[in-house]
C-alpha cells in the first residue's frame, strides 16, 4: 500500500504505540510492501486535555494544529488522532485540515450503531464525559449512554493516568470494576472512550469482544479500510 497515514499521537505515548501495533497486525500483508506507510508525530508534549477542559489549564490547540500541519507537510493523505479527548478539537482542525481525516468518536458510535446497540456504557476521561462528546452522538442513533458514578469516574482517572505513567496492571485493577459494573447495570456493551482504557484492559477485548468497543481497535480497523480503497488486491 502506498497512501499514507499520518497519526497524531502522544496522547499518550504508549496508546499511540499500541494503535500503532493494531494497525500493522490487522492488515492484510504478506510482506513490507503491502503494509501501510505511517508518518507519526507522537509528540507528548501537547498540553493535558482533560486539565484544560476541567480546570483551566494550558489549551493544547495551538501545538495540536502544530502537529497537524507538519503531518501535511510530511506527506500525510489521511490524519487522525488516536484520543478521545482531543476530538473535542477536531470540528476546528478539520477546518484548517487539506487531507482526509478520521474521527475516533464517529468511528465507535458507528460501530455500536451497527452491532445494532440500544444501550452502551461509557469510560472516559472526565473531560470527555463532561463534553459529552459521547453521550451526544449515541442519542442521534437513539442509543442510551450509561454513565460512571463519581466514585467510579474517580477510578477510571485514577487508571488511565496510572497507565500513563507506565503502570498497565494498576490501571486495570482500577478499571476493570467499573466495566464489569456497567455491564451488570445492562449495558450491552462498554465503549473504551479513552486510548488508555484498551491498553489496561486488552484482555477483555480479546476475550469479551462482544462486550467492548474498543476506540483504539475501532479507529485501526477504520485506517486500514481507508488504505484499501483504491488499491490492488493482495496477491499470496
Amino acid at each position: 500500500m502506498s497512501r499514507k497515514l499520518g497519526i497524531l499521537g502522544g496522547m499518550g505515548p504508549l496508546a499511540t504505540v499500541e494503535f500503532m501495533q493494531k494497525i500493522i497486525s490487522r492488515t492484510p500483508a504478506h510482506n513490507d510492501q503491502q503494509h501501510i506507510p505511517m508518518l507519526v508525530s507522537n509528540n507528548p508534549q501537547i498540553p493535558d486535555r482533560t486539565a484544560y477542559l476541567i480546570s483551566n489549564g494550558e489549551d493544547p490547540f495551538p501545538v495540536l494544529k502544530q502537529g497537524m500541519e507538519q503531518l501535511q507537510q510530511a506527506g500525510a493523505e489521511c490524519i487522525v488522532m488516536p484520543c478521545n479527548t482531543a476530538h473535542y478539537w477536531y470540528p476546528r482542525l478539520t477546518q484548517l485540515c487539506n487531507v482526509h481525516t478520521i474521527s475516533i468518536i464517529d468511528s465507535v458510535v458507528n460501530e455500536a450503531k451497527e452491532r445494532q446497540y440500544r444501550q452502551v456504557g461509557v469510560l472516559a476521561t472526565t473531560a470527555t464525559m463532561m463534553t459529552r462528546m459521547y453521550q451526544s452522538k449515541l442519542a442521534q442513533q437513539q442509543i442510551n449512554a450509561l454513565e460512571t458514578s463519581e466514585s467510579e469516574q474517580q477510578a477510571v482517572m485514577d487508571g488511565i493516568y496510572a497507565v500513563k505513567a507506565g503502570d498497565v496492571e494498576l490501571g486495570k485493577q482500577l478499571m476493570l470494576p467499573v466495566f464489569e459494573a456497567m455491564l451488570e447495570r445492562g449495558a450491552e456493551a462498554v465503549i473504551f472512550g479513552c486510548t488508555e482504557i484498551p491498553v489496561a484492559l486488552a484482555e477483555q477485548t480479546q476475550s469479551r469482544p462482544e462486550c467492548c468497543l474498543d476506540s483504539l481497535d475501532i479507529l485501526a480497523e477504520q485506517c486500514i479500510q481507508w488504505a484499501q480503497e483504491d488499491a490492488p488486491e493482495l496477491v499470496a
